[in-house]
Parts: C-alpha cells; sequence; structure tokens
C-alpha cells in the first residue's frame, strides 16, 4: 500500500436536504461517525503519510458539527500534516456557525446547482421546500466573517441551461473563489429516473457561454469566478507538469470512511461491496484489498485515454462515473471526455491570449 492523500470521513449519513441524485442517499439513514472511528482513521492515514487532506462530509456534515470540531483540534494538535476542508449545502451556516468555521480554519466546499428554479428542485430540503435561500444566507454569513468558499454544481439536463447565471450568481455573492462542474453520477438516488445527464452539445455550448460570462463580469469590474478544472491545466502547462491520474483514488491514494468504519477508496463508491476495503476499527488493518482494488481503478479509461495526446494534462476519467454508467472502469464515460477538452480548450485559448498580451509588450 502506497501513501494515503485523501481521507474522507463521512461523519453521519443524515441530511436536512433529500437531493434528487446524491449517491450516499442523504437523510435514509442517521447513522453518525463516532470519535472512536474518526481518530484510528486519522491515525491509520497520519502513520502512512508525509502530508494528506482530510475532507469532512455526509450527508450533511454540520449534523455532526461536534465530531469536525474534535478530529480538526486532534490533528493541529498532533501537529498532523493535513489540510482540512468541509463540504456542506451551507444551509445550516448561522453567523454563530460561520465563527466557528473562521476559527477551525476550514476550507469550504459548497454544493449549489443554480437558480432557484433548479436548485430547489434538484436539491430540496426533506420536507420539499426548496433549499436555495437557505443556501445564499449561508454564504452571506461566511462573507461577513470573511470565509472565500468553492462552489461545486452538479450538471444534470436541468442545471446545465443556467450555468452563466449561477456565474452571475457567484460573483453577485463575492466570496466564491471558484467553480467546479461535476457530471451527474448514476449511483445511490442518482440512479432515479426523476434526474438525467446533460445533453453533450447543450453541455459543451453552455460551459463555454458560462466562462465567457465569467471573463465579461471581471471587464465590468466585478470578481473573478475561476473555473477551477481549467485553472488547475493552466498551471499544469505553466509549470511543465502532468497529470498521471484523474483523482487520488485512482491513484490508489484516497481512503473514504463510512459512520460505521467501513472503508472505501473513494466516496461516491461507498457502500458497493465489490470495493470494500475493510473496517477502520479492525486489530491489524492491512488493507490487503487496496492493491486489487487499485490495479481495478488505475485502469480508468485504459481503453479509450491510453493514446490521447492530451491525457497528461486531464488525467483521464472518473473511475467511479465510469463505474456508475458502464459497470465498468476502463472507458471512460464520453460525456465526461467531452466535458475535458471544453476545459483543456479554455485553458489554451487563455494561454494563447497571455502569450499575445506578452508579446505586445517586447
Amino acid at each position: 500500500m502506497g501513501e494515503i492523500r485523501s481521507l474522507v470521513l463521512m461523519v453521519t449519513l443524515d441530511c436536512n436536504l433529500r437531493c434528487l441524485y446524491c449517491y450516499a442517499q442523504g437523510g435514509e439513514k442517521k447513522e453518525y461517525m463516532s470519535w472512536e472511528v474518526a481518530r484510528q482513521a486519522i491515525d491509520f492515514v497520519a502513520s502512512r503519510s508525509k502530508y494528506f487532506k482530510v475532507q469532512f462530509t455526509g450527508g450533511e456534515p454540520l449534523l455532526n458539527w461536534p465530531l469536525v470540531e474534535m478530529a480538526v483540534r486532534y490533528i493541529r494538535e498532533r501537529r498532523l500534516p493535513a489540510a482540512v476542508q468541509l463540504q456542506t449545502n451551507a444551509t445550516l451556516i448561522t453567523s454563530s456557525m460561520a465563527r466557528k468555521i473562521k476559527a477551525l480554519g476550514l476550507a469550504l466546499g459548497v454544493s449549489l446547482d443554480g437558480p432557484p428554479e433548479v436548485n430547489d428542485l434538484t436539491r430540496p430540503f426533506a420536507g420539499g421546500g426548496g433549499s436555495t435561500l437557505a443556501v445564499i444566507n449561508g454564504l452571506q454569513n461566511l462573507a461577513a466573517e470573511g470565509i472565500k468558499v468553492g462552489l461545486t454544481a452538479v450538471l444534470t439536463e436541468r442545471s446545465v441551461s443556467t450555468l452563466g447565471r449561477l456565474v452571475e450568481l457567484a460573483s453577485y455573492l463575492g466570496n466564491v473563489y471558484g467553480l467546479s462542474l461535476d457530471l451527474l453520477r448514476p449511483l445511490g438516488r442518482g440512479r432515479s429516473k426523476e434526474v438525467k445527464p446533460p445533453n453533450p452539445e447543450l453541455l459543451e455550448q453552455n460551459v463555454r457561454s458560462a466562462f465567457r460570462r465569467a471573463e465579461e463580469i471581471v471587464k465590468l469590474g466585478g470578481p473573478l469566478v475561476r473555473f477551477r478544472e481549467v485553472e488547475r491545466i493552466r498551471l499544469l502547462m505553466a509549470r511543465g507538469f502532468s497529470r498521471e491520474y484523474s483523482c487520488h483514488a485512482a491513484a490508489g491514494q484516497s481512503l473514504a470512511v463510512m459512520p460505521d468504519g467501513s472503508l472505501y477508496p473513494c466516496a461516491s463508491l461507498c457502500g458497493l461491496e465489490e470495493f470494500y476495503l475493510g473496517r477502520v476499527t479492525a486489530k491489524g488493518l492491512s488493507l490487503g484489498r487496496l492493491a486489487s482494488v487499485e490495479s481495478i481503478l488505475s485502469s480508468a479509461g485504459i481503453d479509450s485515454c491510453h493514446r490521447c495526446p492530451q491525457k497528461h494534462l486531464c488525467g483521464g476519467g472518473c473511475p467511479a462515473r465510469a463505474y456508475a454508467y458502464a459497470r465498468r472502469v476502463e472507458e471512460i464515460y464520453q460525456v465526461e471526455c467531452r466535458l475535458k477538452k471544453v476545459f483543456l480548450a479554455l485553458a489554451k485559448e487563455g494561454e494563447k491570449h497571455n502569450a499575445r498580451g506578452k508579446d505586445r509588450w517586447r
């Protein structure tokens, strides 16, 4: 087993939302992680890593906030080489909670799919009401404390057409530093016919249009909303680096821990028997299965990506998404491939623009 770079703690499966596509089926079970499970998971990874990131997720992790606080303080008190990040729906972030988050120094990711007519449908409260206004209120409470966030939008048939308006909303909020676009995975509730993947042509058109809208807003004096994947590719090109894998899970460098201590290589694959690795509370845990699972995940996109001249910039496909659509990982989900090519094109257009600007000043 190699070095673990990413530890995902699913601190609860409980949630106040009922997102139509939730792979964790948040809210259907009221399981909460104990401190013993969290501590053993952190210790296990810390003993095998020079540096790692801990992400608190769920469900809605703020429903188990005392555990998050304990875990972060434990990491800091032991001076472990770890960054800490929390992925939240932001509906529970009051002014008081925003101050607590700031005091802990947590990096934040917030899920928001679009304007109310989209987000309220895909991410409703358990009682059926829309969640968008509560999310915006949470983001504004964070802004009042000077806390910046990254937004994550799941791209579906409904949400893709409003990407430009999501960029405008993010710019208006003022504390959104970046936008990540995550394609629908048909796992958990995502298997339901209530939610569908985006049309590939409309996906490409709207991503390009939203990116241009972000640039227009900057020219008008507004804040820049960065597209995270485009920025990542630009950084790789600028530094001459390459990207062998799409994520830590594909590289065998990730562990996701469910509330009961069950271990999986990726949060999106939690609960699938074929990817079960063991239990963190087991004595003498060695993760012997990780090598065989790693060999499967590392073959992500091998049938379609290995000859692509741009794989060194995109890293190939998401194995969890490929498995969700085809029950095999060797062939990249083609809509994901198309989206990655759009990101690559936008990144390279930006580099050409920068080069022309430098030439003018020589």
